[in-house]
């Protein structure tokens, strides 16, 4: 029973199944079944993602059963056909804008979902109310959703925590302003809450991009903080962006000395 599920598994484009997959494999009574994947695990062929899913390790992962596909391809199968987005950090690892190698799968939600971890990577699921805008990315020949260039640096000002702090975003502009589809940014900008637009604005003006800083200019309501992960004891406010700096100038800019 252990080998014909391993044949069907190693025909299979998609190395994730289900219970229901193992059952209708091996035609057999959901006490077999389970003892089976539980033989599986042990010999480290099948690891378990979460409840009533499975991913498969393929012979050619080695003696030990290490697996090391890439983790993105799993997260479809992990969202339970709910709509998502790979984004944060991860994100800005796929299109360039950092060398940083993320341990974390970040992966946005419109609901609450606990983390989990599995083939040597942590998932962690953000819940958003608007997801916003993303593209479809083929990793081998499984198609996953990852944000665009311009929701993942909207993403970064909105939660700084998961994408490097605002010195990261401050580079991740820079690093991608010749891809940017600077209208639709700020298009989206002006659709996401006023500190965003107010982070945005300040970081497209420290950069030397005023002619699109200007776009975003206007009233605020309240001082937002520029970083909302940095320290809050030393700060300066800035009336133009209605922020209250709490990051040094120098430290934004600070990727610049390697361009």
């Amino acid at each position: 029973m252990e080998l014909r599920l391993i044949f069907e598994l190693e025909h299979r484009k998609d190395q994730v199944f289900s219970i229901a997959d193992a059952k209708r494999i091996l035609n057999s009574s959901d006490f077999s079944v389970w003892n089976v994947l539980k033989r599986l695990m042990k010999k480290k062929r099948v690891i378990r993602l979460q409840r009533g899913a499975y991913l498969f390790a393929p012979l050619r992962s080695g003696e030990e059963g290490l697996w090391s596909e890439d983790a993105f391809r799993v997260v479809p199968s992990l969202v339970n056909g709910k709509e998502y987005y790979i984004g944060f950090v991860s994100a800005m690892n796929h299109w360039g804008m950092t060398e940083q190698l993320p341990v974390v799968v970040y992966v946005a939600l419109q609901r609450q979902k606990r983390g989990l971890e599995a083939v040597q990577a942590k998932f962690v699921f953000v819940k958003k109310k608007h997801l916003g805008e993303f593209v479809s990315v083929s990793y081998g020949d499984m198609p996953v959703n990852v944000s665009s260039i311009e929701q993942t640096i909207l993403d970064g000002l909105s939660f700084p925590e998961y994408c490097l702090g605002v010195a990261g975003i401050a580079k991740a502009i820079w690093v991608t302003r010749k891809k940017i589809d600077w209208q639709k940014l700020l298009l989206l900008a002006k659709n996401d809450k006023g500190a965003v637009r107010q982070r945005l604005g300040y970081l497209l003006e420290l950069l030397e991009l005023k002619k699109y800083a200007r776009k975003l200019e206007g009233k605020f309501a309240g001082y937002a903080w520029l970083d909302p992960t940095a320290q809050k004891k030393e700060f300066k406010y800035d009336k133009k962006w209605g922020l209250k700096i709490n990051e040094e100038e120098r430290k934004l800019l600070e990727f610049q000395e390697g361009y």
